[in-house]
């Protein structure tokens, strides 16, 4: 019988083409943000919408993909010269049909997207089984089915999309993930964490299996930040957090948008997690 360790498995096999030169590599990206086709998924509220404001300041075409109508309703109307130019989309990035319609639209009126940042992500608190007084409460499968879906397979599909099709005009690029500080695990939180952990995990895979052709990957991992998502939690938890954080504060979107003008403009940042949470640790 053959040992197994004489064989060559698939990621060794990989990593030795991606040791050689490859005749058709594509085009490295110098990534100025000026003039850069950007799509930012759940880009219209929260940090997806600091990110929106500050690429728009910094001179990129920024498109908008949101599945929330109210939310882009008044994206629209905060950012008219966008929806002007038909920047905003509605879709739900979980369902592959939908994701798919929405890169092909994106790359069509831009001609080819140079930026993905992966925001869209939904927060659903539970434990993973919890008493309460004579009766037992089991996490719901419903919202860890939709949880993974909005956080980790739309991410996947989007990154999927943008990533072939930049390989088809053998153009390079960049995919940010937006994963978060509950990646490393916080109570409350099993769906939510799971599918951040799972982001990075990706993050990683994907530089390595993606620099080839000149497309980096990254992420940013943002502590608490004033949003919608976050006003979802008990207060009496996010003041213990506030008070638990170096800077005895929260983070705000706004400062996000300096981020993501960071991890665009850095060439050499490269699958690697930017952690954005004033010093927070759980």
């Amino acid at each position: 019988m053959r040992s197994r360790l004489n064989r060559s498995p698939t990621w060794w096999r990989f990593s030795i083409v991606c040791s050689r030169t490859e005749s058709g590599r594509s085009e490295d990206l110098n990534m100025n943000i000026s003039g850069r086709a950007v799509l930012v998924t759940g880009g219209a509220s929260g940090i997806g919408l600091a990110f929106v404001r500050q690429l728009d300041r910094l001179g990129a075409r920024v498109w908008v993909v949101d599945r929330h109508p109210e939310h882009l309703a008044a994206t629209r109307e905060a950012l008219p010269h966008l929806a002007a130019e038909n920047r905003f989309l509605q879709a739900d990035v979980g369902l592959e049909a939908e994701a798919i319609a929405a890169v092909e639209a994106v790359e069509a009126a831009s001609g080819g997207i140079d930026v993905l940042i992966n925001n869209a992500a939904v927060l659903r608190d539970q434990t993973l089984a919890s008493r309460l007084g004579k009766k037992i409460r089991k996490h719901s499968l419903q919202d860890w089915n939709e949880t993974l879906q909005s956080n980790l397979t739309g991410p996947f599909l989007m990154a999927r999309e943008v990533v072939e099709r930049m390989l088809t005009r053998k153009q390079g690029g960049l995919i940010v993930n937006i994963s978060s500080i509950s990646a490393n695990g916080n109570p409350g939180q099993s769906a939510y964490a799971a599918s951040k952990a799972a982001m990075i995990a990706l993050t990683v895979t994907w530089s390595q299996e993606l620099a080839l052709y000149g497309i980096r990957v990254c992420a940013i991992a943002p502590g608490f930040v004033e949003t919608a998502m976050t006003r979802q939690i008990p207060p009496l938890f996010l003041e213990t957090i506030r008070r638990r954080t170096p800077l005895q504060r929260y983070g705000t979107p706004e400062e996000f948008g300096h981020a993501i003008q960071f991890v665009i403009e850095n060439d050499y940042f490269n699958g690697k997690v930017l952690d954005l949470d004033g010093g927070l640790r759980f």
